[in-house]
């Protein structure tokens, strides 16, 4: 399993092990529900950051955003994003988890250092290119 998974797992507050079955973690107790528990109209997702899934930070024309450059002036210790949960180079295996999973939903957000490095003028192809993949695999997996 990728770390980019990981952190999905981390950042619920549910955790999916496959579409019939919901594991709710609070305070350290489990709780096991069925899909069926559920309403029909109830989303199972998740989401992420760029910054904190992505990693690449100067691959294929991106360059340092705002944080980069806080993370990089000694922030914690000097942990930054720069390889982060190496989603721009795992972004096919999470997706196929994801699907795997059973996630019904995924909310993500754009690194505009990578689409528009230079903050306002050309759109990086090879930037747009990723996203475009990316997207695409996404609706491929439902």
């Amino acid at each position: 399993m990728s770390n980019c998974v990981h952190l999905f797992v981390l950042s619920l507050i549910l955790v999916i092990g496959n579409y019939d079955n919901v594991r709710f973690f609070v305070h350290g107790v489990v709780d096991v529900y069925r899909r069926d528990d559920f309403p029909d109209e109830f989303v199972f997702g998740s989401g992420t950051s760029a910054y904190q899934v992505e990693g690449a930070v100067l691959e294929d024309g991106r360059r340092f955003s705002i944080w980069d450059t806080f993370a990089h002036s000694g922030f914690y210790t000097g942990a930054n994003g720069d390889i982060a949960c190496d989603g721009y180079h795992k972004y096919k295996e999470d997706i196929e988890l994801m699907a795997d999973t059973g996630l019904e939903a995924y909310r993500f957000s754009i690194s505009w250092s990578r689409l528009i490095p230079n903050g306002r003028g050309s759109v990086n192809v090879k930037g747009l290119q990723f996203y475009n993949d990316f997207i695409n695999r996404l609706i491929d997996h439902g």
